[in-house]
């Protein structure tokens, strides 16, 4: 198999250990002392496992490769877009290839990816990955086949009911009350949005898809301060690095609060048995075909999947608005033409035809620093040529989302533009546009993202402006925290939120005041 799991030293150390001291270090053709002779062999096991875990197959050595030392600064915990911009891109480049080699948990990893979902599963994760304990293995994210489909299925009908618009709305206008408290009397606050953001994807995921009420923008959720620490725990580069030493040197505590954790959400699920609601919990709850750890793994899997990267998606977003003020402008304009200055949002209104230009800001936000950076690995079931690229069966690969994201012109520039275009240009980019992913593992809640995300736009836009701190940490450019999961989200964003003195609708739109350069 192309994972280069390491061969195991085991039967060698098993022959030496059955044999007495003296019968090896008394050999007449051995010169050397006991303790020479065990730490020479202790150097030269140390000197194949590295051989064999960094040495490139030869049928894959064709393909331009990210020197491993580069690839170090993941160890002191270098954000994932830093460190694909420095190493991806410029590899690729230099041969003008589409693939590229790097490392990530001790697999070389091609960076391409097809939809052929029997040609290319999902791959499992390397075994002792404390989130994977977490998380489990029996979901919508990491099953194949049939099992996969079954519970596509169940989830997409279930996005599929309805778009809670009118919830959305209830949650900005608490978000406003935070923003803004009615007991202070200044029209001007400056807040973390990074944190809000969380806390309003939290409660739009809590109500809307797990059907419990975690209040989590209003109040300090208990819940959510365990979920926030078992993550912070989980991000240990050097395990994740290194896998094995989570079963080497088991972290208990950590365990234990992960696993108190996990009955929380077994709590959950029961309750949600015994008191259904509208929401997508009930609908697959509806749905005899899961089991208990199926329906259970799931409801983890949407909970992180369903704010980690919603939250993300809506500070890039009020980050670019924030410095590009003739942008936010604009999006205000047509928000103001489309809803008014006082009604509410209805799945009419914030519908992508309805809010063109609001929608194209979204799409920039999501391409420019897309939540999440890869899809979950693939593994090559059959030999397979990609392109011009011979690919051996059991070869893992990846789709890097963030590098697809930025190989359109001027990549690092916030310019919604680019999506209203009808050019060639446009259509290329159309599908190269992937932060939900493609094809049938395309992300079932996608919808339910776009909706939830122009219901908060919106209603910030007509409510505030707002601006970066001069002293923001992010005044040179949009600053990720670490995480070894692949997303890609804004920390300790503070933006400055000045009320809107009048509320009157604008004028009719016109064509030439929506921002026509980058």
């Amino acid at each position: 198999m192309f994972t280069f799991r390491t061969p195991r030293i085991d039967s060698y150390m098993k022959w030496f250990a059955e044999r007495p001291t003296s019968c090896i270090f008394h050999h007449r053709d051995l010169i050397m002392d006991p303790a020479t002779f065990w730490w020479s062999l202790f150097s030269l096991a140390i000197t194949f496992v590295i051989s064999q875990l960094f040495t490139v197959p030869s049928h894959l050595r064709h393909f331009p490769r990210v020197p491993i030392l580069l690839l170090v600064s993941y160890l002191p915990g270098e954000v994932e877009d830093m460190r694909i911009k420095r190493h991806i891109p410029p590899y690729a480049n230099e041969r003008g290839e589409g693939l590229v080699l790097p490392i990530f948990i001790l697999l070389w990893i091609a960076l391409q990816v097809s939809e052929n979902l029997s040609l290319f599963p999902n791959e499992l994760p390397p075994d002792g990955l404390l989130l994977w304990r977490f998380i489990g293995y029996s979901n919508i994210l990491m099953l194949n086949g049939d099992q996969w489909k079954k519970h596509s299925r169940v989830i997409r009908d279930a996005f599929n009911l309805s778009i809670p618009v009118k919830h959305f709305t209830t949650l900005s206008k608490n978000l406003f009350d935070v923003i803004n408290p009615p007991s202070e009397e200044s029209d001007t606050h400056t807040v973390d949005f990074s944190e809000l953001a969380q806390r309003f994807a939290l409660d739009a995921v809590g109500s809307s898809v797990l059907g419990h009420d975690f209040d989590a923008i209003r109040t300090e959720s208990l819940f959510v301060k365990e979920y926030n620490g078992v993550m912070r725990n989980n991000a240990n580069p050097i395990c994740l690095i290194m896998p094995f030493l989570e079963k080497a040197f088991p972290r208990k505590g950590v365990i234990k609060r992960m696993d108190n954790l996990v009955d929380r959400f077994k709590v959950l699920l029961q309750t949600k048995r015994s008191d259904p609601g509208d929401d997508v919990m009930t609908s697959m709850l509806e749905e005899p075909i899961m089991s208990e750890e199926e329906l259970r793994d799931n409801m983890i899997v949407l909970f992180i999947a369903g704010h980690d990267t919603s939250a993300g998606g809506l500070s890039t977003l009020v980050y670019f608005l924030a410095i590009r003020p003739e942008i936010q402008a604009a999006a205000r304009e047509e928000v103001l033409h489309v809803l008014g200055p006082t009604s509410d949002p209805s799945i009419t209104t914030l519908s992508a035809s309805s809010l063109p230009y609001m929608n194209a800001c979204i799409r920039e936000a999501l391409r420019i620093n897309t939540p999440i950076s890869y899809i979950v690995p693939r593994i090559t079931t059959d030999a397979v040529t990609l392109g011009k690229y011979y690919i051996p069966p059991n070869t893992s690969l990846i789709y890097n989302i963030y590098a697809v994201h930025h190989i359109c012109g001027d990549p690092h520039i916030f310019w919604p533009n680019r999506f209203l275009e009808k050019t060639e240009r446009s259509s290329i980019l159309k599908n190269a546009w992937v932060p939900f992913a493609s094809g049938p593992r395309q992300c079932p809640a996608r919808n339910f993202a776009f909706y939830e995300q122009r219901a908060l736009a919106v209603m910030l836009l007509r409510e505030y402006e707002w601006s970066l701190p001069a002293d923001s940490i992010h005044k040179n450019g949009l600053k990720n925290a670490f995480s070894p999961f692949a997303l890609m989200i804004p920390h300790d964003l503070h933006i400055t939120f000045t009320k809107r003195k009048s509320l009157r609708p604008a004028g009719r739109l016109g064509a030439g005041f929506i921002c026509s350069v980058p």
